[in-house]
Formats: C-alpha cells, structure tokens, sequence
C-alpha cells in the first residue's frame, strides 16, 4: 500500500511541475504583453511547453482534466493567432 501512495505522489508531482511550467511561461508572456514589450520569445516558449503537455495527456503520459486540457489549448489558439499577425 505504501508503495501505491510513493507512485501516487511521484505521478501527482510530475503533473504538477508540467502545468507549473505551462503557467509560467503563460504568465511570462502576459507579463511582456502589458508592458508592450516583444513577446514572441515568450510566445513560443509557451507554445513549446502547451504542446508538450497537450501531447503527453492525449498520449495518456500525463494525467489532465478535460478542463484543464481545454484551457491550455484556449490560450494556445489565442497565442498562435496573435503571432501569425
């Protein structure tokens, strides 16, 4: 059983370190994009890690909510059409 806990635990901080740096590079991106800085490095490493992640959780690598899988590629639509501009 304890075994099954220590699996848990290290499953449940993976998930969590790839949707920390998904959040981070989105907020980094964010963060250029109000000071009217250029945001393209940013952009694309958020687009880099989004798709990273979208990919490990429909290969079934990475365990996401349907949710969170919708609002990662939300705002990765939303990112990739800004840079096609």
């Amino acid at each position: 059983m304890d075994e099954n806990i220590v699996e848990l635990n290290i499953a449940i901080g993976g998930i969590s370190k790839e949707l920390l740096d998904v959040q981070k590079a989105l907020d980094a991106y964010r963060e250029k994009q109000k000071r009217k800085e250029a945001v393209d490095e940013e952009a694309m490493t958020f687009v880099t890690k989004a798709e990273l992640v979208i990919q490990k959780a429909e290969n079934g690598d990475l365990q996401l909510t349907t949710d969170q899988i919708r609002r990662i590629k939300s705002n990765l639509v939303k990112i990739l059409q800004r840079l096609q501009k």
